[in-house]
């Protein structure tokens, strides 16, 4: 009978000891799928840090482990998935990466590329768009104006670092300082155009005037 007894308390320890194992298991091996759900950031500049932040689902980082297959000189990739990389000129073009992450069941990769070359401008945004007046003789300046460049940062401008040009003066006239005075009923564009490093961009401004001039109609 005590044969017996110690048999059976030897299965139930061996079954609770592989039930543990298993729950250890799944809890420090990982095995649930691990993906990356983040967008790669695909433009760097000469002499500037490069900065992009994997991030995963599941987002416990404590069980995985990130490394870089493919990337170019100087690229790294530390346990958080922070991808860190400061190009240098010789550095200019495109470059591929494929980053990884794993845990012990299971791995996702992502492959871009990252574009090396020199900040630019792209374009220029004003504000307003529009501008409505109700009276001639009346003025309203630009209240602002910014330049976007080729890494996706952008940057206000001076207006007087700008210049203006009106495609119809009889019906609005715009002075060096971004000042557009309405003259007459009607419309009119404005032409906004700012040069940075001999690139020169454009946009405009819709001008309306609706208001009778002083002493007209009857």
């Amino acid at each position: 009978m005590k044969k017996k007894t110690a048999c059976f308390t030897i299965i139930i320890v061996i079954m609770l000891t592989s039930l543990f194992l298993s729950g250890c298991d799944s809890l420090l091996l990982g095995k649930e799928p691990v993906i990356i759900i983040s967008q790669p950031k695909t433009s760097a500049v000469p002499g500037e840090l490069y900065k992009y932040q994997l991030v995963i689902e599941p987002d416990d980082v404590t069980t995985v482990v990130f490394n870089l297959d493919i990337a170019p000189q100087g690229m790294t990739i530390d346990g958080s998935g922070l991808i860190k990389w400061t190009p240098t000129e010789a550095q200019l073009g495109l470059h591929n990466v494929k980053a990884i992450v794993k845990n012990a069941r299971y791995f996702d990769d992502q492959k871009f590329e990252v574009a090396v070359g020199q900040v630019q401008l792209k374009s220029i945004s004003v504000v307003p768009l529009k501008m409505s007046f109700t009276s001639t003789n009346s003025s309203r300046k630009i209240d602002s104006i910014t330049a976007h460049y080729t890494d996706d940062s952008s940057a206000k401008i001076d207006i007087t670092e700008c210049s203006f040009q009106s495609n119809n003066t009889s019906v609005a006239t715009v002075g060096a300082d971004g000042t557009v005075t309405a003259k007459k009923v009607g419309n009119a564009i404005i032409t906004v155009s700012y040069t940075e490093k001999e690139i020169t961009v454009s946009t405009t401004i819709t001008v309306s005037i609706t208001a009778p001039t002083p002493g007209g109609g009857g």
